[in-house]
């Protein structure tokens, strides 16, 4: 073993262009004994996902690197050492790692000094594991073939909805109003809610909307799986569980995956309306602007009014103009008369 009986596990770098790795699955657990060529994990690139053997036998004594979390080419994941190796010396290896590491960081940098003469020095801001994945997030979705359909919808009788529910002890948002329409709209145009296959639609059978939730300044999706059973109350209420479990971090992945259909409300930060890229393995998002009071014309009145205007956000594959433009006909028209909610 490398440093006599500790051997560490890093993420292997195949190729010239790759930076880093996702751990996909641990083969092991922590104190599982490792033979010569055993098979300890799987790591995946861009561009392959393959199994890692040891070259020692030991037993696996730590794992540092976590499920589904990316990590950068020789990044120490793990540690496979002799059973006779006690737990101080696993961390003090592990601690000289990581100095070593810090110690190269710091030539390289005191090399770039040097030749960055008579230039102001800039300021970097650490990225998150968080805000990376919304960055490859982002990437992936510009990918998508993608157009936006813009609608003004009268909201004046779904505020009073609210309010009357309010005043019978029922709280529910604007949001959660919104997302019921949604999740009725979508029974009527189901391909909003398709995915796109090899040669093939996928018609999902469930109607699982997911939601955008700021957190600082990150961005998660928890998702509401099966809407198309649920009643508007019934949507509030896992809307309200969804989001504290955000905001006390205590989110657990079933709750963010699954999401065939998406929404992002900004209304509430007084923008009036935007467009949103459709998610990776969605083919829609509704991009929800805040509700204003405007004057509109009708048979030759000016009538005060609450508009909010939205705007569907359509994978070009899979969804063309004219069907965005009738679900969203058919959106208005539930918000607009949210009895039939």
């Amino acid at each position: 073993m490398n440093n006599n009986k500790i051997f560490p596990l890093t993420i292997p770098k195949w190729g010239m262009t790759m930076k880093e790795g996702t751990i996909s699955a641990w083969l092991l657990n922590e104190g599982d004994e490792v033979a010569v060529e055993s098979e300890v994990l799987e790591i995946a690139s861009d561009k392959i996902t393959q199994s890692i053997e040891s070259p020692v036998a030991g037993i696996l004594r730590r794992i540092i690197g976590e499920e589904g979390e990316d990590y950068p080419v020789k990044e120490l994941i793990g540690i496979i050492a002799a059973a006779d190796v006690s737990e101080d010396e696993i961390d003090t290896f592990i601690a000289s790692y990581h100095r070593g590491a810090d110690d190269e960081d710091t030539v390289e940098t005191e090399e770039a000094a040097a030749e960055r003469t008579d230039h102001p020095v800039s300021t970097n801001k650490p990225l998150s594991k968080m805000r990376a994945t919304i960055v490859k997030t982002v990437v992936s979705s510009w990918t998508i073939p993608q157009f936006p359909v813009t609608m003004a919808i009268d909201m004046g009788k779904a505020k009073a909805l609210r309010v009357a529910l309010k005043e019978t002890g029922q709280a529910i948002s604007m949001n959660d109003i919104i997302t019921r329409a949604c999740a009725k709209a979508i029974e009527k145009y189901p391909m909003v809610n398709a995915q796109l296959g090899d040669k093939e639609y996928i018609l999902n059978s469930h109607i699982n909307i997911a939601i955008a939730v700021a957190v600082d300044e990150n961005l998660m999706m928890p998702v509401i799986h099966g809407c198309e059973a649920f009643s508007l109350l019934k949507v509030a209420d896992r809307s309200r569980q969804l989001i504290a479990m955000v905001k006390d971090g205590s989110i657990g992945e079933a709750e963010l995956i699954g999401g065939n259909f998406a929404i992002s409300n900004l209304g509430m930060f007084g923008v009036e309306h935007f467009a949103a890229l459709v998610p990776p393995g969605m083919s829609a998002i509704l991009a929800v602007g805040g509700i204003r009071d405007e004057v509109v014309v009708k048979d030759g009145e000016m009538i005060p009014t609450s508009m909010m205007r939205v705007t569907l956000m359509s994978d070009h594959r899979v969804v063309d103009g004219m069907y965005a433009a009738n679900f969203l006909v058919e959106l208005k028209r539930l918000l607009e008369h949210p009895e039939d909610l």
